[in-house]
């Protein structure tokens, strides 16, 4: 059955643009390891989880597939999130850069990361301002052991087109800044409910869950 779901989303991903240019996570938070391993099997090379615990204590269980932090990350868990994470997308501050540069270099490793905006400035959801992302590159500018990548956003639920187009926009616009430990390459945008939108509005990452796994 996820062989024949992921099938669906390649299938529908291809209506806008070609499948292979967008990256697939798989949240797997309320999955076994058993069916995380049947979607890397599938041909997933990207596994997702929001919680740092969870990533640690399945890191062992998984098969190969690159491991991403898509949830909250607080300071204190950072350096475990870093032993364990190929990307972390939940970057939100500058406080949270400057930790995981700091944990990087005790771990002898440039962690890869994208900084995640929170577009539509809900209050009850995580992310950077809009206004706050320049600090926080400029920032990491200055940090030795951190790699950003791209940009992470969560959309408002039912949003309309107008935060995708918003989103697209910003990390066009951010691309051009001439930095040095930052080269966007990846806009994670888009879940289960709106990953279409996402991606006809220029997303090249998805994170899916109950799509894959239903």
């Amino acid at each position: 059955m996820i062989k024949q779901n992921y099938e669906e989303i390649l299938a529908h991903i291809s209506e806008y643009t070609d499948p292979s240019s967008v990256s697939i996570v798989a949240v797997t938070k309320y999955q076994t390891i058993e069916a995380a391993n049947e979607a890397i099997s599938c041909g997933i090379k990207d596994i997702g989880e929001n919680k740092v615990q969870q990533l640690c204590e399945r890191n062992a269980l998984l098969l190969p597939a690159k491991r991403h932090l898509i949830g909250h990350l607080q300071t204190n868990k950072v350096k475990f999130a870093v032993a364990v994470a190929d990307l972390i997308q939940s970057v939100d501050s500058v406080r949270v850069a400057v930790e995981i540069s700091k944990q990087a270099v005790k771990a002898e490793k440039t962690q890869d990361v994208l900084i995640e905006v929170n577009i539509a400035d809900e209050p009850t959801k995580t992310g950077a301002a809009v206004s706050e992302l320049n600090t926080i590159l400029d920032t990491c500018e200055s940090l030795s052991n951190i790699h950003v990548v791209g940009l992470m956003a969560i959309m408002p639920i039912g949003a309309s087109e107008y935060y995708f187009e918003k989103m697209h926009s910003l990390f066009l616009e951010t691309k051009t800044i001439n930095y040095t430990n930052t080269q966007l390459q990846t806009l994670s945008m888009g879940m289960s409910d709106d990953y279409l939108l996402a991606v006809k509005h220029g997303s090249n990452m998805i994170r899916v869950g109950r799509t894959l796994f239903k």
